[in-house]
């Protein structure tokens, strides 16, 4: 009896065994695929996160230039304003004598290009009196 006894308490251990083994294989294919899922829904929340510091800077930079804008507009606003109560305003009235006696003479340039000298033409070149030089030198000359 001590052999029956051995060989059922052998037999009940493999049973158990089977049966935990054979339970395990779906759960555990169940677990590796919810930390597969989890892995990428953990690195598309990093991606995500990342977007949202970038897009967090970019307002950041578009609201400042926004409020620059708004101050350049309001200044030039206050500008037009101030140059449309200058043209609305009378012109200065001038009177006709003083204008008479403080009419001005329009300037002329100063600086004359001095009169070029006198060439004779009929002269040979190079000579005194016409003193233009060819760049092939003295005329006639091969």
């Amino acid at each position: 009896m001590k052999f029956f006894s051995t060989v059922s308490k052998t037999a009940l251990t493999m049973m158990v065994g089977a049966s935990l083994l054979g339970g395990c294989d779906p759960s555990k294919e169940e677990l590796d695929k919810a930390r597969e899922q989890l892995s990428k829904t953990a690195s598309e929340r990093d991606q995500l996160k990342g977007q949202v510091s970038t897009m967090q800077t970019s307002m950041d930079t578009m609201t400042k230039d926004f409020n620059d804008a708004k101050a350049k507009l309001a200044e030039a606003e206050k500008k037009v304003t101030e140059c449309a109560a200058a043209a609305a305003a009378p012109p200065p009235v001038v009177d006709p004598k003083a204008a008479a006696k403080t009419k001005t003479v329009p300037k002329t340039n100063s600086k004359v290009a001095p009169p070029a000298a006198k060439v004779d033409t009929t002269a040979p070149v190079g000579t005194q009196a016409n003193p233009i030089k060819t760049s092939s030198g003295p005329a006639g000359g091969l």
